[in-house]
C-alpha cells in the first residue's frame, strides 16, 4: 500500500515531463505557479503532521493528567489485540461517570508493561482524569505515561517532498520552457495535479494513522465524525435507551455495501421524545439481520443532533 502511494505521489508525475505542454499567457502561468506552490506547501504541511501530531497528543494527554478531574472507571472487558516493544497491547472496555453524571462506556488502548500484576482484568478499576477545559482528549489515564516514538522517516519524507517539488519544477522547466519561461504551466501539468492528488491521499490516510488516539468509541455508529463532538459526547453526553422506528435503503452504495437510513426515537433528560435519523453502511451479508428493535443512545443535551447509537446484542447488525 505504501509503495503504491509513493508511486502515485512521486513516480507517476515524472512520466509526464516529456509530454508536449500547452502554452498559456504569462498572467495565467504565474497564477498557476503560485497555486502550485500553495498545493505543494499544503502537501508538505500534511506530511509534517506525522511528526507533530503524536507530540501534540502527548502534550494534550499530559495537560489533562495535570488538570483533569479524577474519577474511577470499571473495566468491563479486557482483550489483547497485539504487542508493542515486547509488551501486550490491550483494549479495555470501561465505564465511568462523566462530567454530566451519566454512566458512559468507551474503549481505550494501553501497553501493559506489568502484565504479571493483572491490573487490567475485567472487574477491576483504573483511575481516569476527565478533561475540564476541552474535549480532545476527553480523558486520559491517571497513572502511567503517554509515550510517543520518534519518526525519523517522517523528517526524511518531509525534506524529500520539498526537494522533489523544486527539482520537478526545474526539470520540467528545462524540458518544456522552449524559451517561453514558465508559460508551459497549464491546468493539466503535473506541477498542479501531483500535489493535489497527494493532498487527497494524505487526507485519506491521516485519520487512521497519526490522528488516531488511544480512545475509541463503544457505540458503533455516530451522527458526527468530528473528534470534538466525540469528546463532548464522552464528557457531557447522556446515555439512554431508544428504539428503531423504521429503516430504508438510501440508494447509495459505499464499497459495494448498501447505505441504510434509520429513524430512531429516544427520550431526553427533560422527558421529551426525540426522533432522529442516522445513515449507516451495512454489509450485504448482514442485511438479513436488520430489524426493528432497541438501541443504546448516547446524546449531547446541548445539541441532540449529535449522538451515537449501539444496537443491542439481539438486534446487532
Amino acid at each position: 500500500m505504501l509503495v503504491l502511494i509513493l508511486f502515485f505521489m512521486y513516480v507517476f508525475p515524472i512520466f509526464f515531463i516529456s509530454v508536449p505542454s500547452i502554452r498559456t499567457t504569462p498572467i495565467i502561468a504565474t497564477i498557476l505557479l503560485v497555486v502550485g506552490i500553495v498545493f505543494w506547501s499544503i502537501q508538505s504541511y500534511l506530511i509534517s503532521k506525522f511528526i507533530t501530531n503524536p507530540k501534540k497528543m502527548a502534550r494534550n494527554h499530559q495537560r489533562v493528567r495535570d488538570t483533569g478531574k479524577l474519577t474511577q472507571a470499571e473495566i468491563l472487558d479486557s482483550q489483547n489485540i497485539g504487542s508493542q516493544d515486547g509488551y501486550p497491547l490491550k483494549n479495555l472496555l470501561i465505564i465511568f461517570t462523566n462530567l454530566a453524571g451519566s454512566q458512559i462506556k468507551a474503549n481505550i488502548q494501553l501497553v501493559d508493561s506489568k502484565e504479571y500484576e493483572k491490573r487490567f482484568e475485567a472487574g477491576k478499576t483504573v483511575e481516569l482524569k476527565l478533561n475540564q477545559t476541552g474535549s480532545d482528549p476527553a480523558f486520559t489515564f491517571g497513572e502511567g505515561e503517554y509515550i510517543t516514538k520518534s519518526r525519523p522517516w517522517a523528517w526524511v519524507w518531509l525534506f524529500f517532498n520539498i526537494i522533489y517539488m523544486i527539482v520537478l519544477f526545474l526539470v520540467t522547466y528545462y524540458f518544456q520552457n522552449d524559451g517561453y519561461g514558465w508559460r508551459f504551466l497549464n491546468p493539466f501539468t503535473s506541477w498542479l495535479w501531483a500535489p493535489l492528488s497527494g493532498i487527497f491521499i494524505l487526507k485519506s490516510i491521516l485519520p487512521s494513522t497519526v490522528e488516531q488516539d488511544i480512545i475509541s468509541q463503544y457505540h458503533e455508529n455516530s451522527s458526527s465524525n468530528s473528534r470534538k463532538d466525540f469528546g463532548e459526547l464522552l464528557l457531557r453526553g447522556k446515555s439512554t435507551e431508544g428504539k428503531i422506528l423504521s429503516y430504508a435503503q438510501t440508494g447509495v452504495y459505499i464499497n459495494e455495501q448498501p447505505q441504510l437510513r434509520f429513524k430512531i426515537s429516544f427520550m431526553d433528560d427533560s422527558g421529551n421524545t426525540l426522533t432522529k435519523e442516522i445513515k449507516i453502511v451495512v454489509s450485504l451479508t448482514e442485511m438479513h439481520q436488520v430489524k426493528l428493535g432497541l438501541v443504546e443512545v448516547l446524546y449531547l443535551p446541548s445539541n441532540t443532533d449529535i449522538f451515537m447509537i449501539k444496537f443491542l446484542e439481539e438486534f446487532k447488525i
